[in-house]
């Protein structure tokens, strides 16, 4: 009996993981979705698939004692929910919303640009925040959400990543669409999707930077850290970042040639103030701001965070040959 009942006491606990499937394009349970339920523990593991009823609703059985993740597949876009361990029987609800070919309501909010040489290679990361706020997701497999310019001196090394609304950076291939025009096919979903882009070439004396937006028009931003000097026409200075000097530049043309002299790297500075952060983790910092700097400025605050701490410039300057791409 004893071995029995420690038998029993060593088999996982199993708990019901049910709820809602809510298409919040209509306002209504949806029905006919294709839910997944993943198992975290030690990689990701499948523990169940099923379709949603006619009232939306869905049921799995599994392990208690693992975090899982559930996903909901709706017209080829896919929504997630996390439902930690140790909850019992844990209703979800998860929203989806119906998808669109077209942008619609979408506007590219923000775009900065991030360059930095050690005078061998020069470096750009780029970040471009999509704002939805429809109810609607955008998505187009055939010709992508964000269209983008490569130089070609650069096109070998295109790293691209791609964050939904409060989720974690997923790499993404960059697919030419044209001469130097690139996309990347990844849903804008209702709030803000980020886009980060990086790419390197020889540097120069000076080094030239010719670029273009080809995405719908909105703020264009260029960064550049202490040591560099930047002329192009249609750059207008807007300050200098108390803490690293960086001097942040309004982009007004779509299309720009910018001379780069010298030569900086925002991770030394970033580096100082994190005490213990590695190279392996990226250039980091706590914020890029303007001197006397508004509340129409908070926005630079998230988006070099969001630049500086994916580790793109990290990963291009630990090729000392400038060689092969990195992988993550």
């Amino acid at each position: 009996m004893r071995a029995a009942v420690l038998f029993l006491c060593a088999l996982p606990l199993m708990a019901a993981i049910n709820g809602t499937v809510v298409n919040k394009t209509s306002g209504k349970p949806q029905a006919g979705v294709t839910v997944n339920l993943t198992k975290i523990q030690s990689g990701m593991d499948s523990a169940g698939k099923t379709v949603t009823d006619a009232a939306g609703k869905f049921q799995f059985e599994s392990d208690d004692s693992a975090p899982h993740l559930v996903q909901a597949h709706w017209q080829g876009v896919t929504y997630n929910v996390q439902v930690p361990p140790g909850a019992g029987v844990r209703p979800v609800e998860i929203d989806v919303f119906d998808v669109s070919a077209t942008a619609g309501a979408v506007q590219f909010s923000q775009h900065m640009i991030l360059v930095e040489t050690d005078g061998k290679d020069l470096i750009v990361n780029e970040t471009v925040i999509a704002t939805n706020p429809s109810q609607i997701t955008w998505n187009n497999p055939q010709s992508g959400t964000l269209r983008f310019f490569v130089p070609a001196e650069a096109r070998a090394n295109i790293l691209a990543r791609a964050s939904s609304p409060g989720g974690m950076p997923l790499e993404r291939e960059a697919k030419q669409s044209g001469a130097g025009v690139y996309f990347l096919d990844f849903p804008v979903k209702p709030g803000e999707t980020r886009f980060d882009l990086s790419y390197k070439m020889p540097a120069g004396s000076p080094s030239v930077l010719s670029g273009k937006v080809v995405h719908a028009p909105g703020p264009v931003r260029l960064v550049v850290p202490q040591g560099i000097t930047v002329e192009g026409d249609g750059l207008t200075p807007l300050g200098n970042e108390p803490q690293t000097q960086a001097s942040i530049f309004e982009v007004k043309n779509a299309q720009y040639k910018i001379t780069i002299n010298g030569t900086g790297s925002l991770r030394p500075a970033a580096g100082a103030a994190a005490g213990a952060t590695s190279e392996e983790d990226g250039p980091r910092i706590v914020e890029i701001l303007p001197p006397g700097y508004q509340r129409g400025w908070k926005w630079a605050l998230g988006l070099m965070i969001a630049i500086l701490a994916l580790s793109f410039a990290a990963q291009w300057m630990k090729d000392p040959e400038g060689g092969s791409k990195p992988t993550a």
